[in-house]
């Protein structure tokens, strides 16, 4: 599941205001391929999904009814409905339940980045890199799942960065965790937790209260426009 679904980049503009069935176009006979998805709206504030693959469209099929009469059917254009849906979301409570991440991400789009995971490559290429030094027995190898998926964004966040940039970055970094080893060139990461906050540091997830002077850390973040 998904908490806070509302507040992530990915969340669709239907479910972030009230739902009214007037807003939208009826849908015609011939728009039956270009459906993406089906989404009902039951019991107040319940949305149900459903993806709509072309493997889920009947046209124009025969089929044998074995309940009556053992008689032959034919179907003309229709969608075959699941009898558990593919994404949940719970208005009152802004939470999305799934069970395949695979299947909801055309519904969703860009909900896959969250949860892409660095691969053992990526991850040893992370920790090989020169503001970073090994100490202990931790080693690439004990990397959680959980680090893996930072390290996975904040990969994508370095590349962006120029050399001064990431300068400021890690200054940033150990002015709010000054116990994480930083010699000024490099952190020395001895275990997950370590690297965690590395990690949040390079998402600029630290940031201080302007009027209680409290420093915190962001689980989620989302850009304002």
């Amino acid at each position: 599941m998904i908490k806070h679904l509302s507040s992530r980049d990915y969340c669709l503009d239907i479910l972030k205001k009230p739902f009214d069935s007037t807003d939208y176009q009826y849908v015609e006979d011939k728009s039956l391929n270009h459906l993406e998805y089906l989404c009902s709206y039951q019991n107040n504030n319940e949305f149900y999904f459903q993806r709509i693959c072309k493997s889920r469209i009947l046209k124009n099929r025969r089929f044998l009814d074995l309940s009556n009469d053992m008689r032959i059917c034919e179907t003309g254009e229709g969608l075959i409905i699941n009898d558990v849906p593919d994404a949940l979301y719970l208005k009152d409570a802004d939470t999305l339940y799934f069970q395949s991440l695979t299947t909801i991400a055309p519904i969703f789009k860009g909900i896959e980045i969250l949860y892409r995971e660095a691969t053992q490559e990526e991850v040893d290429d992370f920790l090989d890199k020169k503001f970073i030094k090994m100490a202990g027995t931790y080693s690439s190898e004990k990397v959680g799942k959980a680090n893996r998926h930072r390290i996975a964004m904040a990969s994508d966040t370095l590349k962006r960065l120029s050399k001064d940039q990431r300068k400021k970055l890690f200054k940033y970094t150990n002015a709010y965790y000054p116990d994480l080893k930083y010699d000024g060139k490099a952190f020395e990461i001895e275990n997950e937790d370590d690297l965690k906050k590395l990690l949040y540091g390079i998402d600029q997830r630290y940031y201080t209260t302007p009027v209680t002077n409290e420093k915190r850390v962001a689980n989620s973040v989302k850009k304002i426009k």
